[in-house]
């Protein structure tokens, strides 16, 4: 057996030990396997490797896999079985199969292979990292500033959340799907990259970087105005039961303490799903679809379930595109850097910070305002986004056709 291929199977074995030995940990296996939010990220991996290359070997090698870790934390170990459980051990099956794929991967599809094993790692490790971002973020920041969050909303006229959260309850079913697929975010961010992997390759290493940098940014933004949304401050009064609009006009705005997570301003799920959308533009008319069903569902739900006002998905538009413009200086290589889209959208998410908390009467002299300025945000946001395309960052994963023609689809 020549050097290289003897490699290649120690390194095989290396990654059946190294999951083997991981998932066994009972603390991983408490707080990561049998978590219902995790495992749906985890499940993702196993998406990303169907959707990038469908093999029956592969799948054979998923069930194998499956089948040990089961025998090995319910049958010996004695852990405790639940349905995550079940969802956890199909995505690390398929985090294996990943890494033998990019270990066993000719020369020509290595560096491609490589980036989609890194990339399910790494989206599954940063929504791990998530709890410890909110939890320095409650620490960091002891106050929040919801009520003014909370008088924007009711300048409007109308509280979006409020009205979202009575449908919900009425119509029980819109709620639960809107719900589902507010929680399946992580599976429509795999299912996209994996398109771009099979579909269109320049766009796969930028749709990376978007992704895993929109969490660290946001955090820091997070500690810029903490806020943590209607149903924390309303509590069992939500939805039914808010201030009219007269006692929200002279509401008293002010820092309250309150305990919880600092997650509600941009909305981060928005600016995920907004990526998702972004980037699924040059990808079937299944995948554009699915992905604006993503879109509409996951909006509803950030609403519906009081974990956002209105106003947070407002900026968490201007914010998305800072995002893409930070990804594309980032990726670029032979492209115009977009610094007005990035300007604008870093100075637009900033001014909102600063409308919110220092002149928040401004938007009460009349409905036409606040409503106009989130039209305008969103207007300019999409007139500057015009700017933004794909970026296309290395020859070995763009096919050679797509590096001839230079073509790269604006928005």
């Amino acid at each position: 057996m020549n050097s290289p291929v003897l490699v290649r199977w120690l390194l095989s074995f290396g990654a059946f030990a190294a999951i083997l030995w991981i998932a066994s940990r009972k603390t991983l296996f408490a707080d990561t396997i049998s978590s219902a939010f995790l495992s749906v990220a985890l499940f993702s991996i196993f998406l990303i490797l169907v959707r990038t290359r469908f093999s029956w070997r592969e799948l054979g090698g998923v069930a194998i896999i499956f089948g040990m870790l089961y025998l090995l934390d319910i049958r010996i170990l004695g852990y405790r079985y639940s349905w995550p459980v079940v969802a956890s051990y199909v995505g690390i099956a398929g985090l294996v199969l990943l890494v033998l794929r990019a270990i066993w991967a000719a020369a020509a599809e290595r560096r491609i292979a490589l980036l989609t094993c890194s990339a399910a790692f790494l989206f599954v490790a940063s929504e791990w990292c998530a709890s410890y971002f909110l939890e320095w973020g409650e620490r960091a920041r002891p106050t929040t500033l919801d009520l003014f969050l909370y008088s924007f909303d009711a300048s409007l006229g109308v509280q979006p959340a409020m009205v979202l959260g009575q449908m919900f309850v009425r119509f029980p079913v819109f709620g639960i799907v809107s719900q589902v697929i507010y929680l399946a975010l992580p599976v429509a961010i795999g299912l996209t990259f994996a398109g771009c992997v099979a579909k269109v390759r320049e766009d796969a290493f930028p749709a990376v970087v978007a992704f895993l940098i929109t969490g660290p940014i946001g955090a820091c933004f997070y500690a810029m105005f903490p806020a943590l949304g209607p149903v924390h401050i309303l509590r069992v009064d939500f939805p039914w039961h808010s201030l009219t609009m007269e006692q929200a006009r002279h509401l008293l705005v002010e820092p309250i303490a309150m305990p919880g997570a600092r997650n509600a301003i941009p909305s981060l799920h928005a600016a995920w799903i907004f990526l998702v959308y972004w980037f699924s533009r040059r990808l079937s008319l299944v995948e554009k679809i699915g992905a604006g069903i993503f879109v509409c569902f996951t909006l509803c739900a950030t609403l519906g379930t009081g974990e956002h006002y209105f106003v947070d998905l407002v900026v968490a538009v201007p914010f998305t595109l800072m995002i893409l413009g930070v990804t594309q200086i980032i990726c670029v290589r032979n492209q115009s850097v977009p610094w007005a889209a990035f300007f604008y959208g870093l100075g637009a998410t900033l001014l909102w910070f600063a409308l919110l908390r220092y002149a928040n009467h401004f938007f009460w002299v009349s409905l036409l305002v606040p409503w106009l300025a989130c039209i305008f945000t969103v207007a300019f946001t999409w007139y500057f986004g015009r700017g933004v395309s794909c970026a296309t960052t290395s020859g070995e994963i763009v096919p050679s056709e797509a590096r001839e023609s230079g073509v790269c689809a604006n928005s």
